[in-house]
């Protein structure tokens, strides 16, 4: 008798609503776990990763190789390599952005310690959702519907997730923004074969925006803070447009790094 399989796009949903519940349903019930240097919320990243782990380990034990987790020194190799290529993508839109809008960095409130924390926050924080959305909805939509159609749907999905407290021109903004940044976190995996480089380039780039230039919203103390000498213009959003620019570039340059037939790259590598 034939094993019964949701529809990807079914699956993809349950991945959302999954995501959902474990990034913005935690802080309702444990508000520590929305810190971005608590203790508390390191845990909570942590345990919610693990579950997606084990989730990814049960749907995809019978046919197919799990992602190129595998703990190894070429999987660290490509953790530690995306993790610098987060940092350069967001050091990048940082001097971009100051060509549009003048601002100086002056030192931040955030210890050591709190520091290190924020890091591990994050990259548990990286896996989880790269779990989420680049591990079996994408395998399983890339079976059915091919590479294109398969980054489309988890970008869009990926965009949705950060949806919440945004409303107008903000939400389309951050669809975009962050759909765009799925586009990079799917190609780091396929060209690599393996998602240490998604979660890396993942982590790294969220980690340099908020602890590190304390842009991005300001969720908590970070090394440096922005002090603005211009006021920030109105006829354009020059925040969003640097960085969608040097996203597209990124994006760019990983497909002219790989492969030539990008569509056709193996569906998976051990």
């Amino acid at each position: 008798m034939p094993s019964f399989r949701l529809n990807p796009v079914v699956s993809l949903f349950l991945w959302l609503m999954a995501a959902f519940a474990l990034v913005w349903t935690g802080p309702l019930f444990v508000p520590a776990a929305d810190s971005t240097t608590s203790f508390a919320a390191l845990l909570w990243k942590a345990l919610a990763a693990a579950l997606a782990l084990g989730a990814n380990l049960a749907l995809l034990r019978r046919s197919s190789p799990l992602l190129g987790l595998k703990p190894s020194l070429r999987a660290a190799g490509f953790l530690v390599f995306g993790a610098l290529l987060g940092l350069l993508l967001v050091g990048l839109w940082a001097a971009s952005f100051r060509l549009l809008v003048p601002f100086h960095l002056a030192f931040g409130s955030i210890t050591g310690a709190e520091l290190a924390c924020s890091l591990c926050i994050y990259l548990f924080g990286a896996l989880l959702e790269e779990l989420a959305f680049r591990g079996h909805a994408l395998i399983r939509l890339r079976e059915r519907y091919g590479t294109i159609a398969a980054i489309t749907l988890v970008s869009l999905a990926f965009g949705l997730l950060h949806l919440p407290g945004m409303t107008g021109v903000n939400a389309i903004k951050i669809v975009a923004l962050t759909g765009l940044s799925s586009l990079l976190f799917c190609l780091a995996y396929l060209l690599s074969g393996s998602l240490w480089m998604a979660v890396g380039l993942h982590a790294g780039m969220n980690f340099m925006l908020h602890s590190v230039l304390g842009a991005g919203g300001g969720r908590g103390p970070s090394l440096f803070k922005p002090i603005y000498t211009q006021t920030l213009p109105v006829a354009y959003d020059a925040a969003f447009w640097s960085l969608m620019v040097i996203q597209f570039a990124f994006a760019i340059a990983l497909l002219m790094g790989g492969p030539r037939h990008f569509p056709m790259l193996p569906r998976n590598r051990r």
